[in-house]
Formats: structure tokens, sequence, C-alpha cells
């Protein structure tokens, strides 16, 4: 019997902060990104164990990233974003 099994990203959720915030790396005000992305073992390319989560915060002109605790995304997302549309960005 064969198995496939692998690990991996799945699905990634986007927002978008309502007002721009300054990047020091860049020097740019911006509306910056927030992504949740959920890992997963899968088992047939079929995700069955989540194994994380990882919370970033970003800038979308340089790439400069933050990583963030649940707690700290959660809030900024209810009071602070939107949600991100790739045909629509601010």
């Amino acid at each position: 019997m064969i198995f496939i099994a692998g690990a991996g990203p799945g699905k990634t959720v986007k927002y978008v902060t309502i007002k721009p915030r300054h990047c020091f790396h860049c020097n740019n005000d911006s509306p910056w990104i927030l992504e949740k992305t959920k890992y997963f073992v899968s088992l047939f390319f079929i995700p069955v164990i989540p194994t994380k989560t990882q919370y970033l915060f970003y800038c979308p002109i340089c790439g400069n990233t933050q990583k963030l605790e649940k707690e700290e995304f959660e809030r900024i997302v209810r009071f602070e974003a939107e949600p991100y549309h790739a045909d629509n960005p601010r």
C-alpha cells in the first residue's frame, strides 16, 4: 500500500488596514497587509491535520514583515482592517 503524505500551507486569508501606516524600512506610507496562513499535514493531497497558524503583518511595497501573536492579529483585524481583494487593492 502506498501513502502520499506531505506538509505545507493551506488556505491564506488576507486583510488590508484602513488607514495607511508608515514603514520605517522603505519610508513609505501605505495600507499594510495582514495575512493568516494555516499549515496542514496532507494525505493524498487532502489537508487533514492542522499543524500551525502563522500571523504576518507586512508592507506591500518593500515586504518588511512583522510576526504577530493571535490576539494582536485579531485586534487589528477587528478594529483597523477590512478584507483584502487583489483585484481592488486600496
